[in-house]
């Protein structure tokens, strides 16, 4: 099985509605957790990768200012930190960089 499936099955502790790569035409019902691939994370030594892992841009959707979703990410995930946060049509978004 892919690690992407572990990351959802991870991210589906967090919030019921877990979505990768949505459509437009997906109707995301709120609070959500939105992920997208990005590029890898590689630390090189002795001219070989030792570590690799995947990113992904993971956005945190809530009607409620005050959610607390992108803050268990952050904890939760060693390798994630908040990165923006915006208001669109009422919709709260917490973005967070996340490599797993």
């Amino acid at each position: 099985m892919s690690k992407r499936y572990d990351l959802q099955r991870e991210l589906e502790k967090h919030a019921d509605n877990v979505y990768f790569q949505p459509p437009s035409s997906i109707k995301m019902t709120y609070p959500c957790i939105v992920y997208n691939k990005i590029s890898k994370f590689r630390e090189y030594g002795n001219d070989q990768a030792y570590i690799k892992m995947q990113g992904y841009s993971v956005t945190v959707m809530d009607r409620d200012p005050d959610s607390l979703i992108a803050d268990d990410l952050e904890d939760h995930f060693v390798y994630c930190a908040i990165t923006q946060y915006f208001t669109n049509d009422n919709i709260h978004h917490t973005v967070l960089e996340l490599y797993y």
